[in-house]
């Protein structure tokens, strides 16, 4: 609960960062834009299984408001980071449109048949959404770039474990939502450790990376015990809390590459 409220202020907090990059076009701002919303449509389809598995309903309810208004809010940010370049543009409004999708899928009647249907219209938002995020990083030609599209992608694969745990928990267990729950772990665990490596962070972030550790040990513990309410509740709230943690890291990231 407390990792939860931590991170609805930094949604709200982060409303107003959106109007920054809108003005200014920060290379920095955008690519971490462009990178949430990866994780927005992972974090929706997860809060859509939270509801449905009566795993802090009312809670997820009020986040899913939440995570929609934010990619929203980052869309209109986008629309100035993008103009003038028709490589971008396109890939904006690729998204656009496949967010419509995915907005139309998380209001349709609670089910595990629509869980599934919504996990996979969040993927295709997410490559959509990771190849404009490479776009704008690619454009930057810089390490900082590279180490914050990097980091911010972690806050993605925390929401996509989740909701992949989730559905199998739920009785959707095929081969892709096993494969997915898989690769995802093995993405995180090996940049967590690319990025603890790093010789140049500094000591805040170092220790939020330490916490991150912790929690992701913690979560992997969880991960392979299936079907019990209590472990989804406890895989939803450590997802959160890493959540919280590698949204802290990212824009740290962002400071740091100012200095």
């Amino acid at each position: 609960m407390h990792r939860l409220r931590h991170f609805v202020l930094a949604c709200l907090l982060g409303l107003m960062t959106t109007v920054s990059a809108a003005q200014t076009a920060d290379t920095e701002i955008s690519i971490n834009l462009a990178g949430e919303q990866r994780m927005l449509a992972q974090r929706i389809a997860k809060l859509y299984s939270q509801v449905g598995l009566n795993v802090l309903p009312s809670i997820a309810v009020s986040q899913l408001a939440i995570a929609t208004s934010r990619f929203e809010s980052n869309l209109k940010a986008l629309v100035t980071v993008v103009a003038g370049s028709t490589e971008a543009t396109s890939l904006f409004n690729r998204l656009t449109e496949e967010w419509q999708r995915l907005r139309s899928a998380a209001s349709a009647p609670i089910s595990s048949a629509a869980a599934e249907t919504l996990a996979r219209q969040a993927e295709v938002v997410l490559a959509t959404a990771e190849n404009l995020t490479q776009l704008i990083t690619n454009q930057k030609k810089s390490d900082a770039g590279r180490l914050i599209n990097q980091a911010g992608r972690q806050r993605m694969l925390s929401q996509r474990i989740a909701n992949y745990y989730l559905l199998r928990s739920w009785g959707v267990d095929s081969v892709v939502v096993q494969q997915n729950l898989e690769a995802s772990s093995n993405e995180f665990s090996a940049t967590l450790t690319q990025l603890i490596a790093r010789k140049d962070n500094s000591a805040e972030i170092q220790r939020e990376l330490e916490e991150v550790s912790q929690q992701w040990d913690w979560l992997k513990a969880s991960l392979s015990v299936e079907g019990a309410s209590s472990y989804r509740l406890i895989v939803s709230e450590s997802a959160d809390a890493i959540l919280d943690a590698t949204d802290r890291i990212t824009r740290l990231y962002i400071e740091q590459s100012r200095r």
